[in-house]
């Protein structure tokens, strides 16, 4: 039955489910939350990668346009007239909001001549270059477009406020960019924001147009600039950019930042989420950040978070109320359930779970009270029989009757359950260690009682009972442990016979745990080789002529030992091994045969022992007519040996089986002959060619008339029939000289020989006086 405390679970399961399917549903909310900040993220990132990459462009298309003038003056030698300046210009400037300039270079001794052939072309008698003051050499503005900037300044002047660029457009031969400025230039308006950019790039003449212009020594020929304010380059660009997006930038080539532009007048920038790019213009370091116009909450798409948290609430509900329901409809039913589990319907008693479990809570009293508590199996006998004869009906009933029964003799406070099938468990619990012989006796009055006669639908039934004993604490300290011995112990009260009962002992349980090992063992011994088969010759008692051998399977096993057939053979019965065992038996057999044919050794029939099992089996014929095939054996090689009890268990169909082996050539023999069932009905009718008398009777021969008069008995029976009779276990001259006398025909013994490994076949002295035989017969 569920505990009270977990009925209490239970009841609140309702609560648990609400609780996992509302945080379910938070969990699931938080989840669209999140995804859609990072998709508002993501988009501004993206807004701000492309804004930056639109403003890198327009740049680059300054530059291109600047190092296009600066070409177009180089590839016309430095002959270029303000006109032709201007026009070029004007077809090449794409990017409004910028000017253009050349600066020539000027050494101080062509200065006068220089400002003299200005104010003719300038037409303005007062030109003259300035900021005034003698320098060693100028660079004044002699090209403009636009014309927004004064002619004749000198950008080499101390008041030159992109000097630095000059300079370094100049040494490095490439396009240098100004940090943001003020217009530089004195004579024009001034501005006191320092928004301004100029970007400069050297012109150099090739050698060849050096003679007549103005050039320093490595062909300077001045500086082509180009200059724009920083709005108008924003106003180039933003057109292009969403109007979402807030913005700002700084030449940030120097330790200060030079903040250029900030399009949210800095208000904006103060919760820190933006996003920062940098581009390079020139040799200038540029830092852009940019950020939405408007909150995340206010870009987002909120709904699906909100809905899904709705529902889940919802789901939430209903499942809390569904769970509520269900949770005590399923008690009741499970109350009205209970019983049905703790009693069995068909027997009236406690069922396997019931009593197993009561079976632990008497073990918990008696360690607590230290007391001894008795477990019985009660096993019926042959009840099998009974439902075969007469349906299951009639067996359930009788398991009925059987219940009552179990309740009217037993003690009231002795529990008692059914274990299904024909087993019944008993648990007697004693106030203090009674003798054995207590237990004996109501054992005893158990099987008396359960085997009388029981009136089921008319019929008068008889059937007994065996029980197996395993006692607390001594064997066994939990129910498992006690279920399982008592088990083994009814196992043992069947093997002695039945109707009778065993306690279970320490020696029982290392025996059936020996008896597990050998059959893993044994399973592994099939795979690894570790099996051999000997041969033991039997012997022609009147020539003392080796007249065939007998296969005899040995084990040796690396853990176990070495291993008496006798052990393991009934194990590999009981569980099935004998079948793969057999089936390897007759491979080696037939093995063996093959390699002594291919060593010129002649060896005499080989008997084969075959278990009922293997008989039993649809493909026995089958396999055997196939083993004959792959080895090329004669069948006339080989003997089957057969026990009488396959031939009490199926006879018809065992005894055409037979008929159909001998009439391939295999010899048949009874083994074990007057241990069994003896019938002489199957020696009459069935194709045997000899018969085996146990060594039971052999052993005993000499001392042990009744065992002479039963041997002599076998042997005159035999011959009558027209079979051959085998003795086995001759040991010692006393028995051989008996059995001669009884006219036995065949020997088998230590007497004659020990069983023979395979590769010592070919030197023993039988064998060798067989092949000899062999060789003289041919001769004559």
């Amino acid at each position: 039955m569920i505990s009270s405390k977990k009925q209490m679970k239970f009841n609140k399961a309702h609560y648990l489910v609400f609780c996992f399917v509302f945080l379910c549903g938070i969990g699931a909310s938080v989840a669209l939350l999140f995804e859609e900040r990072a998709y508002v993220d993501s988009n501004q990132k993206a807004m701000g990668a492309d804004f930056t990459d639109k403003l890198n462009d327009a740049l680059r298309q300054y530059t291109l346009e600047l190092t296009s003038v600066a070409a177009f003056i180089q590839s016309n030698k430095g002959e270029v007239s303000e006109s032709h300046f201007s026009r070029f210009a004007q077809n090449l400037m794409m990017s409004p909001g910028v000017s253009l300039f050349f600066a020539q270079y000027l050494p101080i001794d062509k200065k006068h001549e220089y400002q003299l052939q200005q104010r003719v072309l300038l037409s303005n008698p007062n030109f003259k270059i300035f900021p005034d003051g003698d320098r060693e050499e100028y660079l004044p503005l002699t090209l403009l477009y636009p014309d927004k900037i004064p002619y004749g300044y000198d950008i080499l002047s101390s008041q030159y406020r992109d000097l630095e660029s000059v300079y370094l457009a100049r040494s490095s031969y490439a396009l240098a960019a100004s940090m943001p400025i003020a217009l530089p230039f004195s004579n024009v308006m001034r501005n006191k924001q320092a928004d301004t950019i100029i970007l400069s790039a050297p012109v150099y003449l090739p050698l060849d147009s050096r003679v007549y212009k103005l050039t320093d020594s490595v062909g300077f020929h001045g500086i082509v600039g180009a200059y724009f304010n920083v709005n108008s380059l924003l106003n180039f660009v933003a057109p292009s950019v969403s109007g979402d997006l807030f913005y700002r930038i700084a030449d940030v080539s120097s330790d200060e930042p030079v903040w250029l532009v900030d399009s949210t007048r800095g208000a904006a920038w103060d919760e820190g989420n933006y996003e920062t790019h940098y581009l390079s213009v020139a040799n200038r370091q540029w830092r852009l950040d940019t950020r939405h116009s408007v909150s995340v909450w206010s870009r987002g798409h909120w709904l699906p978070a909100i809905l899904a948290f709705l529902v889940f609430t919802a789901i939430a509900c209903f499942l809390s109320f569904y769970t509520r329901k269900l949770s005590l409809t399923y008690f009741s039913a499970l109350d009205a359930v209970n019983e049905r589990i703790e009693v069995d319907e068909l027997t009236g008693l406690s069922s396997r779970y019931h009593i197993q479990h009561t079976l632990n809570e008497l073990i918990g009293c008696c360690e607590k009270d230290d007391k001894q508590l008795a477990t019985l199996i009660l096993d019926l006998d042959h009840f099998k029989t009974i439902n075969d004869a007469f349906g299951h009906e009639i067996g359930d009933k009788l398991l009925s009757s059987v219940s009552k029964r179990l309740l009217s003799i037993l003690p009231d406070d002795a529990v008692i359950g059914y274990l299904g099938g024909d087993a019944f468990l008993v648990l007697l619990m004693q106030d203090d260690y009674q003798d054995r012989p207590s237990l004996d006796i109501v054992a005893t009055d158990l099987i008396k009682k359960i085997s009388q006669s029981y009136f089921v639908e008319g019929l008068t039934l008889n059937i007994g009972c065996s029980i197996g004993l395993a006692l607390y604490p001594e064997f066994g300290k939990d129910a498992v442990t006690l279920i399982k011995n008592a088990d083994m112990a009814v196992y043992q009260a069947k093997t002695l016979g039945r109707a009778t009962y065993h306690f279970y002992d320490g020696e029982m349980g290392r025996r059936f745990a020996r008896n597990v090992r050998i059959e893993t063992r044994l399973r592994k011994a099939l795979q690894t080789e570790g099996l051999e088969l000997h041969f033991q010759p039997k012997v022609d008692l009147i020539t003392e002529r080796c007249v065939g051998v007998e296969a005899l399977l040995r084990w040796e096993d690396k853990e176990l030992g070495a291993v008496s057939p006798a052990e393991f053979i009934p194990i590999a019965e009981q569980t099935g091994v004998i079948l793969p065992l057999g089936d390897w038996v007759f491979e080696q057999a037939f093995r063996h045969i093959k390699e002594w044919e291919e060593q010129g050794i002649t060896v005499p029939p080989i008997a084969i022992n075959c278990s009922a099992a293997q008989l039993k089996r649809v493909d026995f014929l089958p396999n055997l007519l196939s083993l004959l095939d792959k080895y090329k054996i004669d069948p006339s090689s080989l003997e089957i040996e057969v026990t009488e009890s396959i031939l009490i268990e199926d006879a018809e169909s065992c005894a055409e089986l037979l008929r159909q082996i001998s009439r391939l050539g295999v010899k048949l023999a009874i083994d074990d002959f007057g241990t069994g069932y003896s019938s002489l009905s199957y020696l009459k009718d069935l194709p045997f060619h000899y018969v085996k008398i146990d060594q039971v009777f052999i052993r005993d021969i000499v001392e042990d008339r009744k065992h002479a008069a039963l041997t002599h008995a076998i042997v005159s029976l035999g011959h009558n029939l027209n079979l051959k009779v085998i003795a086995e276990g001759i040991t010692n001259i006393d028995q051989l000289i008996m059995l001669q006398e009884f006219g036995c025909d065949i020997g088998q013994g230590y007497l004659f020989s020990k069983a023979l490994g395979a590769n010592t076949m070919g030197s023993d002295p039988m064998i060798v006086a067989l092949n000899e035989q062999e060789g003289l017969d041919k001769q004559e």
